[in-house]
């Protein structure tokens, strides 16, 4: 593909243009639309309560927040090497 300067974009726009009009058309002329109908899945009604979830786990962010900003947040050694081990030796 030889490439030469930049040229108008004018002749490309037309075509995209011609294009669309003619989707518009034929979108028209398609099916009869019906009627939609939406059912939420009872995994998804059980996703809703999540907002609980998210409030208390919010809850105790902003609790460690503080706990760290005080300087009282300790987190025991025995637990990090436990976790640690755990996951090193799986």
């Amino acid at each position: 593909m030889k490439i030469n300067r930049y040229q108008p974009v004018q002749p490309y726009t037309n075509n995209y243009q011609t294009a669309k009009s003619d989707e518009q058309n034929s979108s028209t002329s398609g099916p009869l639309k019906t009627n939609d109908k939406v059912e939420i899945s009872t995994a998804a009604k059980r996703l809703q309560g999540t907002q609980k979830l998210e409030e208390a786990r919010q809850e105790k962010i902003e609790q460690i927040k503080a706990q760290v900003e005080n300087g009282t947040y300790h987190v025991p050694s025995a637990k990090i090497a436990e976790k640690m081990y755990g996951f090193w030796n799986k």
